[in-house]
C-alpha cells in the first residue's frame, strides 16, 4: 500500500484537514465527467503508441477499462446533481466517491494479476498501468479530494508493485522502487493542488464574508445618508452648505426664508443676505474668528430677502474641518422675527410701564402738593372764622371767605384736569360738536382772563376770521384757549404783552398765543406735552403739568395739530391749527406715550 502523507503547520498527518469539505465535494462531483474529452484524447494517443509494443488483448482491455471509468464518472456527476445533497452530507458523498474510485482501480489491478502476469508481459503491464494511472488521475477532477485519488490509484499500482518484487531480479526491483517514487510524487502533487484549492476556497470565503460586511456597511451608509438627506430636506430650520461665501447646497426651508424658489438659492453669494458690504465683512470676520477659536459661529442679524424685505435670523455656522474652515461650513438658519417682535413689544410694554409708574409718582407728588396748599388755606380761614368771628372785621371775613372759595375752585380745577386725563387715557374722552362762533369765544376768554389771572398783563386780541360759525367742541376749545393764555400770564412778567391772534388759512383755523415770558429750555421741549411734565425753569410757580397734555389731546380730537416755538428769556409762541370741519372721533394715543412735537 502507498502511504499518503501531507505536511501541515503542526507536523505530519495522513490526510489534509477537512476544510471547506462541502465546497470541495461539490466541486469533485461537478468536475467529474467534464475531463472525459481530455482522457479520451490521451487514451487514443497512448493506444496508438503502444501498438507493436504491447499485445492487442492488453490494449483492448486497457481501453475498455478507461471507458468503464469514464462512464462511472458521468454517472456519479448526474446522481449528485439529481440528489442535491445538503452541505452536512459532504463526508458521506466523499466516501461514496472514494469507494467507487477504489472499485474502478481494483478492477484494473485484479485484471492484470489474473490475466496478464506472464514474465514476458511485465514491461507491457508496467507501461500501460503507468499511462492509465496518469490518464485517469492527472485531470483536475480529482484535485478537490486527494483521498479519492489515493483510493483510485492504490488498487491500480499496488498489484503491479507486488508482482515486480515477487519476480525478483534487479530490473524488477528497480521498476518497483521507481513506481513507488512515482506514486509518492504524484500524490504530493495532488496534495499541493488540494492545498492551493483549499487556500483559494478560504480566500473566497473570506472575500464573500468581507463582501457581505461591505454590503451591509454600504446599506447602512446609504440608509444613514438617506436619513440625513431626509432630515436635511424636511427640517423646519434652514440648512445650507457654504463654501467661499457661496451657497453650494441648501434645503427648501433655507431657500423659502430668503424668498428663492427651488434650487435658485444654489450659487448665490452670502453678500445678498446683508444690507451693505460693511455689515457683510464684519459678520464674515466674526465668523472666521470663531472658527479659529474652535467655536461655533452664532449671531443674530436682520437679513434681506430676494424681494428686498427683511427678517431677523439666527445664523449658526459649523465648519466641516475646523483646521481648514475654507473647505466649507454648514449654516443653520432660524427665523427669529417673531421673537424679535415680542422683544420689541416687551420693551415697549416695559417702557410704557415705566412711564405709567413715573406718571403715578408724579401724580401723587403733584396732587399732594396742589391739594395741600388750598386745603391749608381753607382750613386756616375756617378756623379763624370759627374761633375769632368777633375780632374780625367784615372786610377780613370777606377776604377769608374769598380764600376758601379760591382754594375750592383750585381744587375743583385740579380734579377736573385729573378726570380729563383719566378719560383721555382710557379712550372715553369724546367730542361734543356744535355750531360755534369762534371769534366771539376767543373774545370772551380774553375778557375773562383780563379781569382775572392776566389783570397785570397787556392782552391783545387780533383776528382775521369770517363771521361764519364753525363746528367744534366749545368746552374743549375753551380749555385750549384758557390754558394757553393762563400759562402765558403765569410765566410772563407783569406788564408784559400777551397776544392772541385768530386767522383762517384755507379750510383751517389758526390760533396763536405769543408771550414775552421765561421760555422753555431746549432739553425740556420734546416732553412738554406729556402728563405731569413741567419745564425745569418754572421755579415755585404753581402748576400740575396736565394742562398742555389735555390741550394736545383736545386738539387731536378735533383732528388738528399743535406746535410751539420757544427760547429761554425770549418767550414762547403756541400755534393751534384746527380744521373747520373736524372728524367725528379720531383715534387717540395714550397721554404718557405721546410723541414729542417739534417746535416751529
Amino acid at each position: 500500500m502507498i502511504a499518503t502523507t501531507a505536511v501541515t503547520g503542526h507536523g505530519f498527518s495522513l490526510l489534509p484537514p477537512q476544510e471547506h469539505l462541502s465546497e470541495r465535494v461539490s466541486l469533485l462531483y461537478r468536475l467529474s465527467g467534464n475531463d472525459i474529452p481530455a482522457i479520451v484524447v490521451a487514451a487514443a494517443i497512448a493506444s496508438f503508441a503502444l501498438i507493436g509494443y504491447a499485445s492487442t488483448e492488453l490494449i483492448v482491455a486497457w481501453l475498455g477499462w478507461i471507458a468503464l471509468a469514464c462512464v462511472v464518472r458521468v454517472a456519479l456527476a448526474r446522481l449528485y446533481r439529481r440528489s442535491s445533497p445538503p452541505p452536512e452530507a459532504a463526508a458521506q458523498w466523499e466516501s461514496a466517491f472514494c469507494g467507487v474510485a477504489a472499485l474502478v482501480g481494483t478492477a484494473w489491478g485484479l485484471s492484470t494479476l489474473l490475466f496478464f502476469t506472464g514474465r514476458s508481459q511485465i514491461h507491457e503491464l508496467l507501461l500501460t498501468s503507468l499511462i492509465g494511472s496518469m490518464a485517469m488521475g492527472l485531470p483536475a477532477s480529482l484535485a478537490p479530494s486527494p483521498k479519492a485519488f489515493a483510493c483510485f490509484i492504490t488498487p491500480v499500482l499496488a498489484p503491479l508493485i507486488g508482482v515486480l518484487f515477487s519476480q525478483g531480479g534487479a530490473f524488477n526491483a528497480s521498476a518497483g522502487l521507481l513506481i513507488l517514487v512515482f506514486s509518492a510524487g504524484l500524490l504530493g502533487l495532488y496534495l499541493s493542488s488540494n492545498r492551493a484549492l483549499q487556500e483559494t476556497l478560504r480566500m473566497g470565503a473570506e472575500n464573500a464574508t468581507l463582501l457581505d460586511k461591505l454590503t451591509i456597511a454600504e446599506r447602512s451608509v446609504r440608509a444613514a445618508l438617506a436619513e440625513q438627506q431626509l432630515i436635511f430636506d424636511t427640517t423646519s430650520i434652514g440648512l445650507a452648505v457654504v463654501r467661499d461665501r457661496v451657497v453650494q447646497k441648501c434645503n427648501r426651508a433655507f431657500a423659502d426664508l430668503f424668498g428663492y424658489p427651488g434650487e435658485a438659492m444654489i450659487g448665490q453669494p452670502t453678500r445678498l443676505w446683508y444690507e451693505d458690504d460693511k455689515t457683510w465683512d464684519a459678520v464674515e470676520k466674526a465668523t472666521q474668528a470663531a472658527y479659529a477659536r474652535d467655536e461655533v459661529s452664532s449671531h443674530e442679524h436682520e437679513l434681506r430677502r430676494k424681494d428686498g424685505s427683511t427678517f431677523w435670523g439666527l445664523l449658526e455656522g459649523r465648519p466641516f474641518d475646523r483646521a481648514t474652515p475654507k473647505l466649507g461650513a454648514i449654516i443653520a438658519l432660524d427665523d427669529i422675527s417673531a421673537r424679535k417682535r415680542a422683544e420689541t413689544e416687551l420693551l415697549i410694554s416695559l417702557q410704557r410701564e415705566k412711564e405709567l409708574s413715573e406718571m403715578k409718582s408724579k401724580f401723587v407728588s403733584t396732587a399732594s402738593h396742589e391739594f395741600r396748599t388750598p386745603l391749608a388755606t381753607i382750613l386756616s380761614s375756617a378756623e379763624l372764622l370759627e374761633h375769632y368771628p368777633d375780632n374780625l372785621s367784615a372786610e377780613e371775613k370777606l377776604d377769608l371767605l374769598r380764600g376758601i372759595q379760591g382754594g375750592t375752585k383750585r381744587m375743583g380745577a385740579l380734579l377736573d384736569d385729573i378726570l380729563t386725563v383719566g378719560k383721555a387715557e382710557s379712550g372715553v374722552l369724546k367730542l361734543s360738536l356744535a355750531p360755534l362762533d369762534l371769534k366771539l369765544l376767543c373774545k370772551q376768554v380774553v375778557h375773562d382772563l383780563h379781569i382775572g389771572e392776566a389783570k397785570h398783563h397787556v392782552l391783545k386780541y387780533e383776528h382775521d376770521f369770517p363771521p361764519e360759525q364753525v363746528v367744534m367742541d366749545e368746552k374743549l376749545l375753551r380749555h385750549i384757549l384758557n390754558n394757553l393764555l393762563s400759562n402765558a400770564a403765569k410765566y410772563s412778567p407783569p406788564g408784559s404783552e400777551i397776544r392772541l391772534s385768530l386767522t383762517q388759512r384755507g379750510d383751517e383755523a389758526v390760533i396763536e398765543v405769543a408771550d414775552q415770558g421765561i421760555g422753555i429750555p431746549a432739553q425740556d421741549q420734546p416732553r412738554m406735552f406729556e402728563s405731569f411734565q413741567r419745564a425745569s425753569n418754572v421755579d415755585n410757580r404753581p402748576g400740575t403739568g396736565l394742562g398742555l397734555a389735555i390741550m394736545k389731546k383736545s386738539v387731536e380730537l378735533h383732528g388738528g395739530r399743535i406746535r410751539f416755538d420757544s427760547a429761554v428769556g425770549r418767550g414762547t409762541t403756541f400755534s393751534v391749527i384746527l380744521p373747520l370741519q373736524p372728524p367725528l372721533q379720531p383715534p387717540l394715543q395714550p397721554l404718557a406715550a405721546g410723541a414729542p412735537v417739534a417746535p416751529g
